[in-house]
């Protein structure tokens, strides 16, 4: 659990049993373990750059036997996401959409899709619970940040584009045009690493995924 020790453990087990039902709903292929590697990721971080990319990032996944499901945390929880599996072995990445913001849903997946990669597909955990606004020094945590970070932008790019908290928003719209994924990617790495949440608002899509996916506010 990336958590700081907050979460209340029967809630999580509630909210897991309650993903793992709704996901064994899902009709979906057989998952072959190794389909998510950077190709893979770096092709659906380009379903960013269209408006509904985030409901044709549930069916990119879909068709390759990964269950995307939408559900809201529960109370005395600090869940942004989940990845586990079901019996089966086909994974699942449960996503709550506590910060109804693009750049946090982006970057969600693709941290519990790192999990997939690195961790559940080797079998070294079942599941892993994420509350991604906290700090860890756990290495899986650490490793699963590094390859979601490079899957939506490669390294190289961002140190070229140089990037700052006092960046024009036209600059990091024209980066996010040049490398077609939204603009709420490079804004909210912005934010992240500049430790500043009142910059570049306009760009992080609040409030636009629980109507898309038909969750109350």
């Amino acid at each position: 659990m990336r958590d700081g020790g907050k979460d209340d453990p029967n809630a999580l087990t509630a909210w897991r049993i309650r993903v793992a039902t709704l996901a064994l709903e899902q009709d979906l292929p057989a998952y072959r373990p190794g389909t998510v590697e950077i190709g893979f990721l770096r092709e659906l971080a380009k379903l960013s750059y269209l408006e509904s990319g985030p409901c044709l990032a549930k069916e990119f996944l879909g068709k390759a036997g990964i269950h995307l499901v939408l559900e809201r945390h529960l109370p005395h929880t600090h869940l942004d996401g989940a990845a586990m599996k079901l019996p089966s072995g086909a994974p699942v990445v449960g996503l709550t959409l506590r910060h109804d913001r693009l750049d946090n849903f982006w970057f969600t997946l693709f941290h519990e899709l790192a999990h997939v990669a690195l961790h559940l597909d080797k079998g070294d955990v079942d599941v892993f619970f994420d509350d991604i606004t906290k700090a860890t020094k756990d290495r899986r945590e650490r490793e699963a940040d590094e390859l979601a970070s490079e899957a939506l932008i490669p390294r190289e790019l961002w140190r070229a584009a140089k990037l700052r908290r006092n960046t024009p928003a036209a600059n990091v719209v024209a980066f996010a045009e040049k490398l077609r994924i939204s603009p709420a990617i490079p804004a909210g790495r912005v934010r992240f690493e500049s430790n500043d949440y009142t910059v570049m608002k306009p760009l992080i899509g609040s409030g636009k995924l629980r109507p898309m996916f038909g969750l109350a506010s």
